[in-house]
Parts: structure tokens; sequence; C-alpha cells
């Protein structure tokens, strides 16, 4: 049994190095302290990475359609905007194989699938806490698709929690407010829930769409975190013909929030 256990620590360490070697994580180092993230829009096979069994609450399979194409919009509309670049990380890997939303026991199911999840969660972890140590105010956006709120855009911040400095230092106006990233969307005639009417903690973000592992592990609530929310698509928005319309809207909301929210004082300190 030893030997047997030796072999497959073995194999699942070499599989591990082929993965690092693949190219199944899109991802683009930042100037702006602005992460996007989207790790359900994948369509590649993985390589030595069995199919996914059905594990955990909600298991779903299926791809965020064309969150990919929105995020990587997102954040080049966003640089023309701004003439920087926002930081980028981009889940290639298809979710029947991995999903990056959820804890490593609940996201694939072999060895074989471990280091391309490892890598996206690395890149992430590396983006901010660069960010942390650049900017004294930063905001990663996690960038989801879903059918069941199919006409609007669902807000996900565990309720406030995971934007806890945010709420701390700007108030309900920097989430629901006229340049918060849903203010604008609401502008721009997209229906947003939770309403803007409502406090952002009044616990009245959808059920099930209230942020996922990404927001938990690297919000604001965490000493090594930063604000994180998470962006729930309506299927009518993430079509052929429609996304790139998505992406240039949803940069300018975020544009708009971070000239706002996220520029320094020029007495604002660093964080340490």
């Amino acid at each position: 049994m030893k030997h047997l256990f030796l072999l497959w620590s073995i194999a699942g360490l070499l599989t591990a190095g082929a993965a690092l070697a693949r190219d199944l994580v899109e991802a683009v180092r930042g100037e702006l302290p602005v992460i996007i993230a989207a790790p359900h829009g994948g369509r590649d096979d993985v390589p030595g990475c069995e199919l996914r069994t059905r594990t955990g609450a909600r298991f779903v399979t299926a791809t965020d359609f064309n969150t990919d194409v929105l995020a990587r919009g997102i954040a080049a509309e966003v640089e023309r905007l701004t003439g920087k670049k926002p930081y980028l990380v981009v889940a290639r890997f298809h979710r029947k194989f991995i999903d990056a939303n959820r804890r490593a026991e609940e996201a694939y199911g072999s060895p074989g699938c471990r280091a391309d999840y490892e890598h996206y969660h690395a890149l992430i972890r590396s983006y901010v806490d660069e960010v942390r140590t650049k900017h004294p105010h930063a905001m990663l956006f996690d960038i989801h698709g879903q059918a069941a709120y199919r006409d609007s855009i669902l807000r996900g911040t565990r309720h406030g929690v995971a934007i806890s400095r945010l709420l701390a230092r700007a108030g309900p106006p920097a989430v629901t407010g006229p340049d918060s990233v849903f203010g604008r969307f609401a502008a721009m005639g997209y229906a947003v829930v939770p309403p803007n009417d409502t406090s952002p903690l009044d616990r009245v973000e959808a059920r099930n769409y209230t942020g996922g592992h990404t927001v938990d592990l690297y919000g604001s609530h965490r000493a090594d975190g930063i604000d994180t929310m998470q962006l729930e698509f309506g299927r009518d928005f993430r079509g052929s013909g429609i996304v790139e319309q998505t992406a240039r809207d949803t940069a300018r909301a975020i544009h708009a929030f971070h000239e706002r929210f996220l520029k320094p004082a020029a007495n604002d300190p660093r964080p340490r």
C-alpha cells in the first residue's frame, strides 16, 4: 500500500508539473487598483484531469456562457477609458473539470486538476497582494453569468461583508449611489438586483448569488484581502451581438467607480 501511495503521489506531482506548463489560465498584470476575474467561462479540456463528480451544494458543470469574452472586453474598455490596464485573470479550463469558485475539496475530482486550480488562485493572490502594496484602495470584480434573472445584473458581496472596508470609508453610496457600479448600471437602464434603494447591509442580495468562494477568500473582511464584489450578468446580456455592449457599459461603470472611490486623495495613506 505504501508503494502504491508513493506511485500515486509521484504521478500527481508529475501531472501537476505538466499542468503548470499549460496555458489554461489567462493573466494580465495591471496598473490600476482593479482586478477582473472570471472563473466559469472557460472552454478547454484539462489533460490528465477527470471530470468532476457531484459534490457540495448547487453542483454545476456548465460554463457561464461568454463570461470569458465579457471579462476580456471589460478589461480592454477600462484600459481605453483610463489609459491603464486593470489586472485580469480568466480561467480557460472548462467548469466540468475545475470549478475555480469552489474550495479545493469541491472544485475538482482528481490530482491531475490541482495544479491548474492552484495556478488560477495563485495569480489572483499575487495580484491582490500587489495592489495592496501599491494602492490605498482596490477592488476585485468577479464576473459570472446566471439565468435565474436573465434580464438583470446581480450584486454579490456576502451582504456587505466582502466590501467592509469600502463601506467603512465611503458608506452605502459607494455601492448604491450614482457613482457606484450598480448606480451606473441603473442609470444606463439595466435592471439590478437588489435594487439601489436598499442598504448594502440589509441582507437583500439574491439567494444563491451573494458571492462564492472567490468573494469569501479575497474580500476585505480578511486581513490580507481587498474589497471584492461578484457581478452576475443575466443571459440576455451575454449573447453574441450584445456581450460587447455589456462589456463597454460595465467598463464605464467601473471607470466611474474608480474615479470616485478608488483614486487616492493627496493625503490618503497607502495600506500597510
